[in-house]
C-alpha cells in the first residue's frame, strides 16, 4: 500500500508538470515546430541579459580607454592645430632662379610644413602646380606674391594672405592684388620665387623634408 501511495504522488507530480506543455520537452520532441520556438525564445531571452547587464562595463572601460588615448597622444590640440581652410587656396610655386627643383622643394613645403627649432609649422596648402617661370609678370629676380581673387568682393581672404605670409616669412611689401578672371580660374596665389628667395622669410627652413 505505501508504494502505491508513493507511485501515486509521483504520477501527480508529472501530471502536473505536463500541463505546462511548453516546457514538456518530451511532448515538443514530436513536434519539431515547437522545439524551435523553445530555442529561439531561450536564446533571444540569453541576449537581452547579456546585452544589458554583461557588455555595459566592457563598453564603458572602452570608452574610459579612448578617453585616455586621446588625453595622452594630445590628439584634441594636434587637431586644433589643422586649418582644414588652407586646403580652400589653391596656390600655384614657379621658379624663377637658376636653382633647379626649388619649386618642387618649396611645393613639399607647402604641402607638409618645416620646423623653427622643435616646433612644427604645419604645412596644408593645396599646391596645383610647380614650374619654371616664364617672365610675363616682372623682369627682375625678386620674390613676389601674387593674389588673383578679388580680395574687395571677398575680404574673408585677406586672413588667408596673412596666414600664408605668416607661413612664408616674407612681408606684405612683395604681394601684388592681379585679379583677372583666367587666372582667378586657375588659382588663388602664386608665389614667384626669386634669387633673394633664402634671403628674408622662413623658406630657407624648408631644406629637410617632412613625411
Amino acid at each position: 500500500m505505501i508504494w502505491k501511495n508513493k507511485y501515486k504522488k509521483r504520477r501527480r507530480k508529472r501530471s502536473w508538470f505536463n500541463k505546462i506543455k511548453f516546457f514538456n520537452i518530451r511532448t515538443n520532441n514530436k513536434n519539431s515546430y515547437q522545439v524551435l520556438v523553445w530555442i529561439f525564445a531561450v536564446l533571444m531571452i540569453y541576449s537581452i541579459i547579456q546585452y544589458n547587464f554583461f557588455n555595459s562595463t566592457k563598453s564603458k572601460d572602452s570608452r574610459i580607454w579612448n578617453e585616455k588615448q586621446i588625453s595622452n597622444l594630445n590628439l584634441s590640440e594636434l587637431y586644433k592645430l589643422k586649418d582644414l581652410n588652407h586646403k580652400e587656396v589653391r596656390v600655384w610655386v614657379l621658379n624663377n632662379t637658376n636653382q633647379k627643383g626649388l619649386a618642387a622643394k618649396i611645393r613639399d613645403c607647402l604641402e607638409k610644413g618645416y620646423y623653427i627649432e622643435s616646433e612644427h609649422i604645419k604645412g596644408d596648402y593645396n599646391i596645383l602646380k610647380q614650374d619654371n617661370f616664364d617672365g610675363r609678370w616682372s623682369d627682375d629676380l625678386k620674390t613676389e606674391i601674387f593674389v588673383h581673387v578679388d580680395t574687395v568682393n571677398n575680404p574673408k581672404f585677406k586672413l588667408h594672405i596673412k596666414e600664408f605670409l605668416l607661413f612664408t616669412g616674407y612681408d606684405n611689401n612683395i604681394v601684388k592684388y592681379r585679379y583677372d578672371k583666367k587666372l582667378y580660374n586657375e588659382r588663388d596665389i602664386t608665389i614667384k620665387l626669386g634669387e633673394d628667395w633664402d634671403k628674408t622669410g622662413n623658406l630657407p627652413l624648408c631644406s629637410n623634408s617632412i613625411n
